[in-house]
């Protein structure tokens, strides 16, 4: 069903992105794909359904067949819709409605849908879990709730093929279980599914094979019989997480309160007068690391905005010390420049010593290349290094290693740790390996509240979620 050989493609003429990539999925199957950032997963995606050449100004030489289409020329193009359901990376990239009902039934319109919309799209709404957020505005959905909206537009209209580019970034473990039943449903009614994924153990039990990509080439393809053992082994020593082992030592705790930079008492967090948390009593302190954990759209980034002075509350005060730097799901909403390399030099300029972070993770090479061009675990990294440049008192993340590699993900736990000794960290976060690995206490929003909750319960039930 669906047929790669790419003898070579790419942006701009003359210059590839991808080499000899052949990739192959039948009836039934699912076709892991994995590797490091920036190695041509997401461009694979691209010119795989003709995006590349047919919108972005770019060219592909090869054959590609989708099911009996061939998306490089222009007619196949225009049917690519019609068979093929696609999950981008980035959600904000994708939806272009203003709320879930709106741009689920705008698939069905595109294609021409001949039954009952009105009723299909609300099956697929209550399948998804957003029957109750039908008709509310899409900015007002967390990161999470927009994902959903994007995997019920893709599967709306019941194509053949599925191409999934990162469908569990910024997903509770319990929305990730959902996803893993979702493909395992398409598999079972002989659905053709690619998966673009950084975090691999969630789908190894699914897939038929595992695609490794680095460097713009096919550099590994294990089938189901080899995804054991040594062969995992292997995956992880090339930057793929399937979840062998814990990513770094444990953390060493510093016990009591080394200056407190965030006290909040009996505060209720919302827009609009409307209270979507209660925080009774929270007190963060400099030196330490603070988790926010639980479901999509419980209030976990209304915490974060309320804390770092963003939102106003609607009950109660929020006091604070020194400088706080909020860091956003959306790494996108801190660039400010035109060129990624611009952005890099004026968080230079403030901060010198960030200079072997910027060339550790490749940002000295991108030049005048537009930061929204960038891969997501590009963006992201380049967002944390411009909050890490105004040195604040008080560092707040928003789902942080979303669109991170293995190698990437460890190298940002090393950097987070070495801030955390200077500064006051809250990472909002689905990430069981951050509560593993950085989270000196855990609070959980369940219910309209903040609890505190003991890290290795929460670290149990995070696991025990997605599987």
């Amino acid at each position: 069903m669906i047929e790669t050989r790419i003898e070579g493609a790419g942006y701009v003429a003359g210059k590839s992105v991808l080499r000899q990539v052949e990739l192959n999925a039948g009836e039934g199957e699912v076709i892991l794909v994995a590797g490091p950032s920036g190695s041509g997963k997401t461009s694979y995606f691209l010119a795989a359904t003709g995006v590349m050449s047919n919108l972005l100004g770019g060219w592909v030489d090869g054959v590609v067949k989708l099911g009996k289409i061939n998306p490089l020329e222009p007619s196949g193009f225009l049917n690519v819709p019609r068979i093929v359901g696609v999950v981008l990376q980035d959600p904000e990239k994708q939806i272009a409605m203003p709320t879930p009902y709106d741009e689920i039934a705008f698939t069905l319109e595109n294609i021409g849908f001949k039954g009952a919309l009105e009723r299909r799209v609300r099956e697929i709404l209550d399948r998804f879990g957003l029957f109750n957020k039908a008709f509310n505005s899409i900015e007002d959905l967390s990161g999470g709730e927009k994902r959903r909206v994007t995997l019920a537009a893709a599967i709306v209209h019941d194509p053949e093929i599925l191409l999934l580019d990162e469908p569990t970034a910024s997903l509770d473990p319990w929305a990730v279980r959902s996803v893993r039943e979702f493909v395992a449903e398409n598999k079972s009614r002989g659905k053709a599914v690619i998966v673009i994924e950084h975090k691999a153990r969630f789908f190894l039990d699914l897939a038929d094979r595992v695609v490794v990509m680095s460097d713009g080439k096919v550099v590994e393809v294990l089938d189901t019989q080899a995804k054991a053992g040594r062969s995992l082994f292997k995956l992880e020593d090339m930057g793929v997480d399937v979840g062998i082992s814990s990513s770094v030592a444990s953390r060493t705790y510093h016990a009591g309160c080394r200056g407190e930079l965030v006290r909040a008492r009996d505060v209720d967090a919302g827009y609009g007068g409307f209270g979507v948390v209660t925080i009774e009593d929270l007190e963060i302190c400099r030196g330490e690391v603070v988790a926010l954990v639980g479901p999509n759209g419980s209030g976990k980034t209304t915490v974060l905005k309320t804390l770092a002075g963003l939102l106003k509350p609607i009950r109660g005060r929020v006091d604070r010390r020194g400088r706080a730097f909020y860091v956003p799901q959306t790494p996108d909403y801190t660039f400010v420049h035109t060129s990624a390399a611009k952005e890099v030099e004026e968080a230079l300029s403030r901060a010198p010593e960030l200079a072997g972070i910027a060339k550790g993770v490749g940002l000295d090479v991108w030049r005048e290349v537009p930061p929204y061009r960038l891969s997501h675990g590009q963006r992201r990294w380049l967002s944390i290094l411009i909050a890490l440049s105004y040195r604040p008192d008080v560092l707040l993340l928003d789902e942080p290693t979303t669109g991170l590699d293995l190698k990437a993900y460890k190298g940002l736990v090393d950097i987070l740790r070495e801030a955390s000794m200077r500064s006051a960290l809250v990472i909002s976060t689905h990430d069981v390996r951050v509560v593993k690995d950085l989270a000196d206490r855990v609070y959980i929003t369940s219910e309209g509240r903040l609890l505190e909750v003991d890290p290795a319960k929460a670290v149990a039930v995070l696991e025990e979620a997605w599987r």
